[in-house]
């Protein structure tokens, strides 16, 4: 089974923008520069600024304490009803 990790890539000079920038995206091993990322990798949106990317860190640990939350209701839900049979 592959995995993948979070990373993110800093341009010192965006394309677009021709000012720094940075993004949040899913790494894999084979990845190794901002041209080997896909734009369905990403989990961000191209920040400007340090600040922008720290919004895009803290609303993607918002996401995942929600999921952990989901999950450990469906976990505690399904060893309740094993413990009750």
């Amino acid at each position: 089974m592959e995995t993948s990790s979070l990373d993110f890539v800093y341009l010192e000079s965006d394309p677009r923008t021709k000012q720094p920038s940075a993004c949040i995206y899913l790494k894999q091993e084979s990845t190794e520069d901002f041209a080997d990322i896909k734009a369905d990798r990403l989990v961000s949106s191209h920040c400007l600024t340090f600040i922008e990317l720290d919004v895009e860190v803290r609303r993607l640990h918002a996401e995942l304490d929600e999921i952990r939350a989901r999950a450990k209701k469906k976990f505690y839900r399904a060893h309740a009803a094993g413990a009750g049979a």
